[in-house]
């Protein structure tokens, strides 16, 4: 995939795009996860669990201000030898296929649950992964188009959960630290696999028409997404309380029950009906990843590589989705081995590019 002006992305829409990787069916239940353990504190572990995307950010920036046309699959390779650096690619290509079929496994149980219940999950799989494969063959400017236009209808749709703020109850979120600080640390962990996929930030850099915003553009991203992870723990313990929360496997669906409007009978399935597009965003943009990956480690055409994975995309997808225990171990092992991974593999490219150049010489710096 050559990076020509035409396949360029616009800062606002690399913005939205960024947002893709992270906000997904599973935010749905972030609330379920961390409030057994942090109670109505839970959402203060929300706002501390953003020193990962904060830290993978800056930490990205140092690199790309130093190699602004060069991305990290390239960098690896010039700083820990082909070998080594093709080894690291591929763990790191692994999070990419992986995160693809676990956000497709949320989807078909989330649809199955309040959409189309009748219809097999083998079925589901099939069209949610042939939409994205289809998304992304047409390359990364539709792709860009495409989150950007979603996310602002996603971000209209979620003003709607204000109204949470009307039947809900402020002593569901009292006392304010009743937790303990080390339960509201302690959840910090589960909240990982939800904040993961700021990494994207430097495969994609070279692709960003206005590089030298990349880091207001990437920190936007994160504030953004900051105000909704936060605001749906918050919004989610204050209208239902911590003890109904646990009870619904995506607690935060249950906050559009709330909302009235004499028209529509049920608010929750409008809500429903962007959720797909907002899944359909995601699976998408980690589909395309997964190819890219591919592609610069193979050296074959990226639209010949969505049509090969997409077949082995749909076996693991499959294979998630048949054993929840399965998922569970498999997510709950690879979440925070890819995370430490990752900050590992990122810190020690920018340390090399600090304190060593490349054969004695300046790398060319971005002014």
């Amino acid at each position: 995939m050559n990076n020509g002006k035409k396949n360029l992305l616009t800062n606002n829409q690399f913005t939205f795009f960024l947002m893709g990787f992270v906000i997904g069916p599973a935010f749905l239940r972030l609330p379920n996860v961390i409030v057994p353990i942090a109670q109505q504190d839970a959402w203060i572990t929300a706002i501390i669990a953003l020193i990962y995307p904060v830290i993978t950010i800056l930490i990205s920036c140092i690199i790309i201000k130093k190699h602004p046309k060069e991305n990290i699959l390239v960098l690896s390779k010039n700083y820990f030898g082909n070998f080594f650096g093709t080894v690291l690619n591929i763990v790191f290509m692994l999070q990419f296929i992986l995160y693809t079929a676990a956000v497709t496994e949320d989807f078909v149980r989330l649809t199955r649950t309040y959409i189309v219940g009748f219809i097999p999950a083998s079925k589901i799989i099939v069209i949610a992964v042939s939409l994205a494969a289809y998304n992304a063959f047409k390359g990364i400017k539709t792709i860009g188009k495409s989150c950007e236009l979603i996310s602002y209808i996603f971000i209209g749709m979620l003003f709607f959960s204000l109204s949470a703020l009307k039947y809900g109850k402020i002593l569901n979120v009292q006392p304010v630290f009743g937790a303990g600080v080390s339960n509201i640390l302690k959840a910090f962990k589960d909240t990982l696999y939800f904040y993961t996929g700021w990494e994207a930030i430097l495969l994609f850099h070279p692709y960003v028409e206005d590089i030298k915003s990349i880091k207001k553009t990437a920190l936007k991203g994160v504030a953004i997404c900051g105000v909704i992870w936060v605001w749906t723990v918050f919004a989610t313990i204050y209208y239902l309380g911590v003890d109904v929360v646990p009870k619904s496997y995506w607690s935060f669906v249950m906050v559009f029950e709330s909302i009235h409007i004499p028209i529509i009978n049920n608010f929750r399935y409008i809500f429903m009906f962007t959720w797909v597009l907002v899944v359909f965003r995601i699976i998408s943009i980690y589909y395309f990843s997964s190819a890219y990956n591919l592609s610069v480690l193979t050296k074959i055409n990226i639209k010949k590589l969505c049509i090969i994975i997409y077949p082995f995309i749909l076996y693991l997808s499959y294979k998630i989705s048949s054993s929840n225990l399965f998922r569970k171990k498999l997510i709950g092992f690879a979440t925070p081995t890819f995370v430490i991974f990752n900050l590992l593999f990122i810190s020690l490219i920018a340390v090399f590019i600090r304190f060593k150049y490349k054969k004695g010489e300046k790398v060319k710096e971005l002014n």
